[in-house]
């Protein structure tokens, strides 16, 4: 039988069905061209916002086509003056394009102090899409003067893409809604009758007005970004101890 009259005969007892064999059938011709791409990332990334959000995903994160934008810092083991130390990089802001594709980051090896500083001063890193080729991309460091716990990202973020800066996205700014002023109802003074031989009293000034300013609801941490920020203290405390203190620690948990 000529294969096209096959189609043609398929697709008109499709037609003639209900309408969910029309969709059924749109939805099969239509190529899958809303499938995202996946970057893959070194267990040494630690991933702190993607496009705008808290991530606390896997170390491969599923893009969206188009621009994302990823908030990660660098966390690796090297040896100091034959001591075990740990580098935690400042964040650092990768934004790119993406399309269906596969896609990799990869940094340089760091394997004593001068190599943390001179990453930190200005982070190197190379991306490459599925067939190896370089990918263009912007990147920045998220910095942040004093002790690097605790810190809040999304706030950080939404100040950063709100501006034009290196690797600013402007769709992952929220919009700031600034909260209603309520002025307060003007308060007089009641006019009194005046005794007949006294003149007319005067009405009373009025009071100045005061804006009242609508409460603006502060979201509270969720458990996840709580103990996150735990973890950050606990290993900033424990790379600053000796290793008598460390001992000791160890101690405590194996009890």
């Amino acid at each position: 039988m000529n294969s096209t009259f096959f189609n043609t005969r398929f697709l008109t007892s499709i037609l003639n069905k209900k309408p969910l064999s029309i969709g059924l059938l749109f939805l099969f011709l239509t190529p899958m061209s809303y499938a995202a791409g996946v970057l893959e990332l070194p267990n040494t990334v630690d991933v702190k916002m993607f496009n705008g959000k808290v991530y606390d995903g896997d170390d491969d994160i599923t893009l969206t086509e188009g621009v994302n934008q990823i908030v990660f810092r660098y966390v690796v083991n090297y040896r100091d003056s034959g001591m075990q130390t740990q580098f935690n990089s400042n964040a650092v802001v990768l934004t790119f394009d993406a399309k269906n594709d596969q896609y990799e980051l990869e940094l340089p090896s760091i394997r004593n102090k001068n190599a943390a500083n001179k990453f930190n001063n200005k982070p190197t890193m190379a991306l490459t899409d599925s067939q190896d080729k370089a990918v263009t991309f912007k990147s920045d460091v998220l910095v942040k003067e004093g002790l690097q716990i605790g810190r809040d990202y999304p706030e950080e973020m939404a100040v950063y893409n709100q501006n034009q800066l290196v690797a600013s996205v402007t769709a992952f700014a929220p919009v700031v809604k600034t909260a209603p002023v309520i002025s307060a109802p003007v308060a007089t003074a009641p006019v009194t009758a005046a005794a007949p031989t006294a003149q007319a009293a005067t009405q009373a000034p009025a009071l100045e007005t005061v804006p009242q300013v609508a409460p603006v609801a502060v979201k509270p941490k969720t458990i996840e970004e709580d103990q996150a920020e735990i973890s950050e203290m606990l290993d900033y405390w424990y790379n600053k101890a000796n290793q008598d203190t460390k001992a000791k620690f160890k101690a405590k948990i194996n009890q």
